[in-house]
C-alpha cells in the first residue's frame, strides 16, 4: 500500500500556478526578512512601504498582478500578497492600522497601488512590482526555482527502500544522496552530479545539522537521559520502580494503561514525552512481555498528539503565531488563541489518536503486524523481532542491579521528577517568566500571556538541562559519600563560573557543554584527592568505577540511534532545499470540490508532514494561506465564512501532526524507537495502520460530517468514532493472550 500511494504521487503532475505562487510567496518571505538585516536590500518592496506609509493615516492598498506579460486574477496570488502584508503589518506597524488590499482603484481611496510582474522562465521565477510609481525587484532581483516532481523522489526513495528492505541507515542514505545529487543537477553540475552530490552530503548536509545547537543539545539530552537509566538500573532504582508499579500494573493491560497514562501526563513537550515514557515504563512492558513495538506505538501516539492539543505546551504559540496576522485580513477580530481553543473540537485526529490507544489496551486486541508482534513477544518471549535491531545498547536492556544494591524505587522516581522539574523550570526562565512574574504576575494567568512564555522557552536547551540533573541526581543519590560531595563541589564551581558558550564554526553551541567540563573537571579532583573515596560509606553504594561503567553501559552503544537521527535531520533538510513540500501543495491543491477544503487540507497536511518528517514545517507553509482560502470558500457552505476558517485550521494542525507522529523520517518517530528499544522500521510498519485507520476515521466521524451535517460537534463525533473504532477492533482485530510477568 505505501508503495502503491509512492506511485501514485508521482503519476500526476502538479499545478503550475500554485507553484508559481508558491515561489512568488518564498520572494516575499525573503524581501521582508531583508528589512532587518545589516545591510538591507535597496530596492525593496518592504522597504519602499516604510518610507511611503510614514507619514500616511489611510494604509488602504490595490493590487493587480501579470505573469509572463497577462494580466490575471489569481486567488492564490492575493493570498499569498495578504499573508505577507499581515506579518509586515505585525513587525514593522504594530501601533498602526493594518495593511489591506482593497478592491477600489487607489486613486479614488487615497491609498497605494501595487502592480506585480512575475515572470516564470522554465522552473525559474522572479517578481517586480511597481509601487507608486516606483519599480523595485523583489528580494534584490534574485529569481526563485520552482520544484519539479522530482521533489518528491528523496523522501518516497528512502521510505519505500526502509519498508522494503527494513535497512533504516541505508535507505535514508539514499534518499540524502539522491537529493543530494538532484540539487547538484539544478546548481549546473551535470556531468559530475553524482559525485558533487556525494560531496555534498558530508560538506553540506552533515556539516550543517553536526554545527547546529539545537541538534546537538538534541543529542546531548538523549544521551544524559538514557546514561541517567543506566545507573538507576545498576543502583536496583528501576528495579525497586518497577516492583512498586507491579503492584498497581500486575496485568499487560493495567501496564499499558500506566503506559498511557504517563504519555498524558507529560503534556508540555514532545521530545520529553517521547524519551521519559519509553525509558521509564520498558522495564515494566518487557517483563510483562509487551513487545517494544506496542510500547513505542503508545509512547508516540501520546507525545506530537497531546502536545499539539494542549493549552500548556511549548506547541500551542508556535500554532497561534502561523495563523493569527492573517485574521484581521477575513475580518475576523478575536485573537490568535480565542481562534485556536474554538478549533480545538475539530482536532479530530488527535482526539481519536489518543482514543484509539485508549480503546485498543482495554479490549486487548491489535490486528496487522501489530498483532504479529504482540504474539511474537506474548508466546515466545521475542521482544525484537529476531533480525531486528534496537536503537539502544543490548547492555542497557541486559543491566542487572548491583548485588549490594536494594531495589529503592526512589533511587529511579527522584531522577526522573528532577529531569522533568529541570525542564519545566528552565523553559519558564528561557522564556522571560520569572521576568513576567516579577513585573506583571497576572499577565500569566492568562493564556495569551503564558504562551508566549513557553514558545520562547521551548526548544533542547530545556530537556537537556532536565537530562543532566537528572543524571547528576541519580549519580548522587547511588554514589559513595565521597562522590556526593564531588557533585557537589563541581556543581558549585560550574555554577560560579556563570555561563561560558562553546562557539564552533557552525554557530554558538550551548555553554551546558562547558558547564559539563568544568564540573567534571572540579568532581573527578575531588574524587581523586579524598584518600577514604567510596570505602568509607557504611551505606550500599556503586564505586566511581561501576558508576562509569553504568552510565557508559546506557549510552555507549547510542551510535545507531545517533546516526539514525541525524540523518532522520538530513533528508529533512533535503526536502527543505528541494521545496517538497512545496510541490505536494500544488500537486494536491484544487482536488476536491470547494465544500470539501477541511478534508483536502487534512490530507495535504498529512501528505507533507509525512514526506518531511515535520509538523512545524508544514504548518508554516500551509497555515498562513489557509486562513483567506477558508473564508473565500466557506459562504458556500453551511459553515460560513467563520465557521469553514474554525474548521480548517483544526484540519492543518492535525494533518501536520499525522506526519510527525508516524513518518519514518521524523524526530519523534526515532525518538519513540530510541526510548522503547524498538527496531525502528519495525515501530513504522506497526504502527502506520494504525495511523492510517485513525485518520480514516477522523474523515468519516469528523472532518465530513462537520461540513455536511448541521449541529455537529466533539461529543457526537466522539461517539461515532468509538463505535468505528470497535467495529475495526472486534471484525479484523485479534485478542492476544496476557502473559504473567517473567
Amino acid at each position: 500500500m505505501g508503495l502503491a500511494l509512492c506511485a501514485a504521487l508521482l503519476w500526476p503532475p502538479a499545478d503550475r500556478s500554485e507553484l508559481v505562487a508558491l515561489a512568488v510567496g518564498h520572494l516575499l518571505g525573503d524581501d521582508l526578512r531583508a528589512i532587518g538585516q545589516a545591510e538591507p536590500i535597496r530596492t525593496s518592496l518592504f522597504r519602499s512601504l516604510d518610507e511611503l506609509l510614514a507619514d500616511r493615516e489611510d494604509p488602504s492598498l490595490t493590487a493587480s498582478f501579470r505573469i509572463d506579460g497577462a494580466t490575471i486574477h489569481q486567488p492564490a496570488f492575493e493570498r499569498v500578497l495578504a499573508a505577507h502584508l499581515n506579518r509586515y503589518s505585525e513587525q514593522r506597524r504594530a501601533d498602526r492600522a493594518r495593511l489591506e488590499v482593497g478592491s477600489r482603484p487607489a486613486t479614488d481611496t487615497g491609498g497605494i497601488a501595487l502592480q506585480f510582474e512575475i515572470v516564470s522562465v522554465g522552473d525559474r521565477v522572479s517578481v517586480t512590482a511597481t509601487v507608486a510609481d516606483r519599480v523595485v525587484e523583489i528580494a534584490g532581483g534574485a529569481s526563485r526555482s520552482m520544484p519539479g516532481r522530482s521533489a518528491l523522489l528523496p523522501p518516497l526513495i528512502a521510505i519505500a527502500i526502509a519498508l522494503v528492505t527494513r535497512r533504516t541507515l541505508l535507505a535514508l542514505f539514499i534518499g540524502i544522496y539522491a537529493g543530494s545529487t538532484l540539487m547538484a543537477v539544478e546548481q549546473g553540475a551535470t556531468g559530475m552530479a553524482w559525485l558533487v552530490g556525494l560531496r555534498d552530503v558530508a560538506a553540506v548536509y552533515l556539516w550543517n545539522e553536526l554545527f547546529d545547537t539545537f541538534r546537538i543539545e538534541i543529542i546531548g539530552f538523549v544521551v544524559a537521559l538514557v546514561a541517567m537509566i543506566g545507573v538507576m538500573t545498576r543502583a536496583g532504582g528501576v528495579q525497586g520502580l518497577v516492583e512498586r508499579m507491579l503492584r498497581f500494573a500486575r496485568s499487560v493491560r493495567s501496564a499499558l494503561f500506566l503506559t498511557w497514562g504517563m504519555g498524558l501526563l507529560i503534556f508540555f513537550d514532545d521530545y520529553a514525552n517521547c524519551m521519559l515514557v519509553g525509558s521509564t515504563m520498558r522495564p515494566l512492558t518487557d517483563r510483562l512481555r509487551i513487545s517494544r513495538e506496542k510500547l513505542a506505538y503508545i509512547v508516540d501516539s501520546t507525545a506530537a498528539p497531546i502536545a499539539g492539543i494542549s493549552l500548556l505546551s511549548t506547541w500551542i504559540a508556535f500554532e497561534v503565531s502561523v495563523f493569527s496576522a492573517q485574521l484581521p485580513e477575513v475580518g475576523i477580530a478575536q485573537s490568535g488563541y480565542s481562534i485556536f481553543l474554538q478549533a480545538l473540537p475539530y482536532r479530530y485526529y488527535c482526539w481519536f489518536t489518543l482514543l484509539f490507544v485508549a480503546l485498543t489496551i482495554a479490549s486487548g486486541r491489535d490486528f496487522g503486524p501489530m498483532a504479529r508482534a504482540e504474539q511474537r513477544a506474548r508466546s515466545q518471549g521475542l521482544l525484537v523481532r529476531p533480525g531486528g535491531r534496537a536503537p539502544i545498547s543490548e547492555a542497557l536492556s541486559s543491566m542487572e542491579p548491583a548485588p549490594q544494591m536494594p531495589g529503592d524505587p526512589l533511587i529511579a522516581a527522584l531522577p526522573v521528577g528532577a529531569t522533568l522539574l529541570v525542564t519545566v523550570l528552565r523553559i519558564f526562565s528561557d522564556g522571560g517568566g520569572f521576568a513576567v512574574l516579577a513585573s506583571a504576575p497576572a499577565t500569566l494567568l492568562s493564556l495569551e500571556g503564558l504562551t508566549p512564555v513557553l514558545l520562547a522557552g521551548g526548544g533542547a536547551a530545556p530537556i537537556f538541562a532536565g537530562a543532566c540533573a537528572g543524571l547528576g541526581l541519580a549519580v548522587f543519590l547511588a554514589g559513595s559519600t565521597t562522590t556526593r560531595l564531588a557533585i557537589v563541589i563541581g556543581a558549585i564551581g560550574s555554577a560560579a563560573l556563570g555561563d561560558p558558550v562553546v562557539e564552533f564554526s557552525g554557530g554558538a553551541v550551548s555553554g551546558y557543554f562547558a558547564h559539563a567540563g568544568i564540573f567534571a573537571a572540579l568532581a573527578t579532583a575531588t574524587a581523586w584527592s579524598a584518600p577514604l573515596a567510596s570505602r568509607s560509606t557504611s551505606r550500599p553504594h556503586l564505586r566511581a568505577s561501576e558508576l562509569f561503567h553504568a552510565a557508559r553501559g546506557g549510552a555507549g552503544a547510542l551510535g545507531f540511534a545517533v546516526v539514525l537521527l541525524f540523518e532522520a535531520w538530513m533528508i529533512g533538510a533535503v526536502c527543505a532545499d528541494l521545496a517538497t513540500a512545496d510541490y505536494l501543495v500544488a500537486l494536491l491543491s484544487g482536488a476536491l470540490p470547494p465544500v470539501l477544503l477541511p478534508l483536502l487540507l487534512f490530507l495535504v497536511g498529512c501528505a507533507v508532514s509525512f514526506a518531511t518528517g515535520s509538523s512545524w514545517s508544514t504548518m508554516a507553509i500551509l497555515l498562513p494561506n489557509v486562513v483567506g482560502l477558508a473564508s473565500a470558500l466557506g459562504p458556500e457552505t453551511a459553515l460560513g465564512a467563520f465557521g469553514m476558517v474554525i474548521v480548517s485550521i483544526g484540519a492543518v494542525l492535525d494533518g501536520s501532526i499525522f506526519g510527525d507522529h508516524c513518518s519514518p523520517i521524523s524526530d519523534t518517530t526515532v525518538l519513540s524507537s530510541v526510548s522503547s528499544g524498538s527496531d525502528h522500521i519495525d515501530h513504522v510498519r506497526t504502527q502506520t495502520p494504525y495511523a492510517i485507520a485513525t485518520a480514516a476515521i477522523a474523515i468519516v466521524c469528523g472532518y465530513l460530517p462537520a461540513v455536511f451535517v448541521s449541529g455537529w460537534n466533539l461529543p457526537v463525533a466522539a461517539v461515532c468514532a468509538t463505535a468505528a473504532i470497535a467495529v475495526l477492533l472486534f471484525s479484523v482485530g485479534r485478542r492476544i493472550d496476557a502473559a504473567e510477568p517473567a
